[in-house]
């Protein structure tokens, strides 16, 4: 069977969006917590809405934990503030630095 040369990225894309539908099935998009995040006493740099910053994070639905591709829209020393689109709903969550890779582009792991 052959690939689809003209979007090339767009089974990679279907196969997230599923996974997405059937973690958020398992539970809410879960977040670190204001205590966790000390957002008080801790700088916050915020990405420019001009030019997207694009990661791969691990994101956790009630007990389902799945990798997707996200926007990074905001971040300290420890956090990353992070945007999914599930379904059309864009949500928004707070996760460790350590589960947030940065890739180039929105496609690069597709």
């Amino acid at each position: 069977m052959g690939g689809n040369r003209r979007y090339p990225h767009h089974a990679g894309r279907l196969a997230q969006e599923r996974e997405l539908r059937e973690a958020r099935s398992r539970g809410p998009l879960q977040s670190l917590t204001d205590e966790q995040l000390m957002i008080g006493s801790r700088v916050v740099s915020i990405a420019p809405d001009n030019t997207p910053l694009w990661a791969r994070a691990w994101l956790r639905f009630g007990e389902a934990d799945v990798r997707a591709t996200v926007r990074v829209l905001r971040w300290t020393s420890d956090a990353v503030g992070l945007a999914v689109d599930v379904d059309g709903q864009v949500l928004r969550c707070w996760v460790w630095q350590g589960a947030v890779t940065r890739i180039a582009s929105q496609d690069a792991e597709w």
